[in-house]
Formats: structure tokens, C-alpha cells, sequence
């Protein structure tokens, strides 16, 4: 199982970047499937945060995440 990982910029700050909360994926979503899912969960996730862009992402397996 793997996570979806963003780090964010914003736009209005500077570009002062951040990781996003990670996304998690279906349980049978293996890498592939990872990587095709960031280019529809970017668009989402940038639809839902305007001020905001996706410099990068990581597939990671899932719970591998340093939750602060």
C-alpha cells in the first residue's frame, strides 16, 4: 500500500514550500498506480487549494509519513 505525498508552494508567501498531508491510496494501488494517481490527485488538490501549487510528490509506502 502505498501514500501520495505533495510538497506545496505558495504563491501569496514567497514561494515558502511545505509536505501536505499525505494521500492515501487504495490498498491494491501499487507504484504505477501511484504515480498515475499524482497527476489526478495534484489537479485535485491544487483545484482545492488555489494559492497554493505542487512543486513535487512522492510515492511512499503507506504510514512511512513523519506526522508533526
Amino acid at each position: 500500500m502505498y501514500e501520495l505525498v505533495f510538497t506545496v508552494c505558495s504563491v501569496v508567501a514567497g514561494a515558502a514550500c511545505r509536505e501536505a498531508n499525505p494521500i492515501p491510496l487504495e490498498e491494491h494501488v501499487g507504484l504505477m498506480g501511484c504515480l498515475i494517481a499524482s497527476q489526478i490527485e495534484g489537479a485535485k488538490w491544487t483545484e482545492a487549494h488555489p494559492n497554493f501549487y505542487v512543486s513535487k510528490y512522492t510515492c511512499q509506502p503507506a504510514k512511512m509519513f513523519a506526522h508533526t
